[in-house]
């Protein structure tokens, strides 16, 4: 019986303080992000904040996924936030003074989503992210018509993208 409660202050305590670690993760990640967005520069400093915001939502996610009894279902939704702003940001120039592979280095982290959708690699995502495009939330708005505003996507790349996005739109959930 001693034992029993023991073991079971210990997981409270051990809970408690896993809590308090994603807590401070968050709130560091809540900070650099309100920084970024209230830059009136939306240069370096909202970039580096950005980058600061988006190391601790990897660290939230990789304590989550240490722990069952952690959840976190709203991290995706922070996250896709996060590749909006970037994508607001890249579309604003912030981008700009970084050197090439930088620059592609950002592209390819925020663009990262785009790729779940059948026919867009990392290639088509980075076309699709300069031109304002950041999650398939967007995309899915954007519609297929919408596809031909996009510049630097060949026939193949539209019909594919096309077909994916149409049955998308087919499938049970509408994702």
């Amino acid at each position: 019986m001693h034992d029993d409660l023991t073991r079971q202050l210990a997981e409270r305590e051990f809970r408690h303080a896993i809590a308090l670690e994603l807590r401070e993760m968050a709130r560091r990640a809540r900070r650099a992000l309100l920084i970024a967005l209230a830059s009136d520069t939306h240069g370096q400093e909202a970039l580096t904040e950005l980058g600061v915001a988006e190391q601790a939502l990897a660290e939230l996610g990789a304590l989550a996924a240490e722990h069952d009894f952690v959840a976190l279902p709203m991290l995706g939704d922070v996250r896709r936030g996060v590749d909006r702003l970037a994508c607001q940001l890249h579309q604003g120039g912030a981008c700009d003074s970084l050197d090439e592979d930088a620059h592609e280095a950002f592209l390819n982290r925020h663009a990262r989503g785009l790729t779940a959708l059948d026919g867009i690699g990392p290639v088509t995502a980075r076309r699709l992210f300069a031109h304002g495009i950041s999650d398939l939330e967007q995309l899915r708005e954007l519609g297929a018509e919408g596809l031909d505003e996009i510049t630097g996507l060949n026939a193949a790349t539209l019909a594919r993208i096309r077909t994916s996005l149409a049955a998308d739109a087919e499938a049970p959930d509408g994702k």
